[in-house]
């Protein structure tokens, strides 16, 4: 039987362009994918997180290394990202400032918190992760969050998001979602629970979920709005069983509200108040 990592750069691509499919450079991809997930880690872990083996994993590795997007300690023989893995992706425009402003501003909150945050704005009917601190903070449970869709009315993300929207915009976010799936039942009963999740959020000033995405799991939230657009919102999460919603408000709505307000700012700022994240 022939074995899975034979080069196969003579085989079609799928699509029948006439080009073909260069493995190495995926395996090499899924191998920087798998690094992004899982931190610092070495080349065994990693070569099963990237299904390939570990030979092939210890030779791709080795060029990462060479070209300067990965690094191995001298004392356990694990790898880490290094920063021209993100300077792959400096080439995005207005997205990638605003993205920058956010992610700055999320990781200056850190310290304060140590509880992670996310950024995340609407698409397609869901909330997608686009920033976090997962990685670094010492209590998350998850580590690879951008890009994960979260639910519009389920979770303090998408309930900051439809509290901060005008309400031309809540209602084609609604009506998005509803059409892609991504909200169960009819439009009269998602409408009156939007309107109770508004009127809650009238009240505290702030969005909440307990089990929105993972049962273990609660979060506050609040929305990313400049002028009469909302951008997204950030939330920060907490183990369920550390403290109540009530509590980590009271602990934490003050030095996230802080850190919004600058986002806002620095989004106003630098002409990014009518950018979108994505496509509805």
């Amino acid at each position: 039987m022939a074995s899975r990592d034979k080069p196969s750069s003579d085989k079609p691509s799928p699509e029948g362009d006439g080009y073909a499919h260069v493995r190495a450079l995926e395996r090499g991809l899924h191998l920087l994918a798998a690094l992004n997930a899982s931190g610092r880690s070495d080349p065994a872990s990693l070569a099963r997180l990237a299904g390939i083996d570990r030979t092939t994993a210890y030779r791709l590795l080795h060029t990462l290394e060479t070209l300067g997007y990965v690094s191995r300690s001298p004392s356990d023989g694990k790898y880490v990202l290094l920063p021209a893995v993100r300077d792959l992706s400096e080439g995005l425009t207005e997205t990638d400032r605003a993205a920058r402003i956010v992610s700055e501003e999320l990781f200056a909150l850190l310290p304060q918190v140590l509880w992670p945050t996310d950024f995340a704005a609407f698409e397609r009917g869901w909330m997608v992760i686009r920033e976090t601190t997962h990685r670094f903070s010492p209590y998350s449970v998850h580590r690879a969050m951008v890009g994960r869709r979260r639910s519009l009315i389920d979770t303090a993300l998408g309930r900051a998001m439809l509290a901060g929207a005008d309400a031309a915009h809540r209602a084609d976010m609604i009506d998005i979602a509803l059409r892609n799936g991504a909200i169960a039942g009819d439009r009269a009963s998602v409408d009156e629970r939007v309107r109770l999740l508004l009127d809650d959020f009238a009240e505290r000033r702030y969005a909440w979920a307990v089990g929105g995405a993972d049962h273990r799991i609660s979060a506050i939230a609040l929305p990313v709005r400049v002028r009469s657009f909302c951008h997204g919102s950030v939330n920060l999460l907490f183990f369920s069983s550390a403290m109540t919603i009530e509590d980590a408000a009271r602990r934490f709505l003050a030095p996230l509200a802080q850190r919004v307000a600058l986002i806002e700012g620095r989004l106003r700022d630098q002409g990014l108040a009518d950018m979108p994240w994505g496509a509805l």
